[in-house]
């Protein structure tokens, strides 16, 4: 099985969309989908960080870092002038 369908079966699966040796059908698409419509459910939210390893150490020094060096001004920053600020 190709890598990309054993990601998109590993995400359906721990996003609670099917279950373990469940095909991927037209219906789990669907009901994917509608995860989307709104507020993520904590389901969700708590699968994707699980994916991306969202929760690991690591990735909370480099959050931590990242809100020392820049504070939270980038933060007040979002949202403001509807603008993408890219690096030439």
């Amino acid at each position: 099985m190709p890598i990309v369908m054993l990601a998109e079966t590993l995400l359906c699966q721990r996003m609670g969309v099917v279950e373990e040796g469940e095909l991927i059908t037209e219906a789990a698409i669907d009901k994917y989908v509608s995860l989307f419509h709104g507020q993520l459910p904590d389901l969700a939210v708590a699968a994707l960080r699980a994916l991306f390893r969202l929760d690991c150490d690591l990735a909370t020094a480099v959050e931590d870092a990242l809100m020392d060096h820049g504070g939270g001004a980038g933060l007040e920053l979002q949202g403001q002038g509807g603008e993408d600020v890219t690096a030439a």
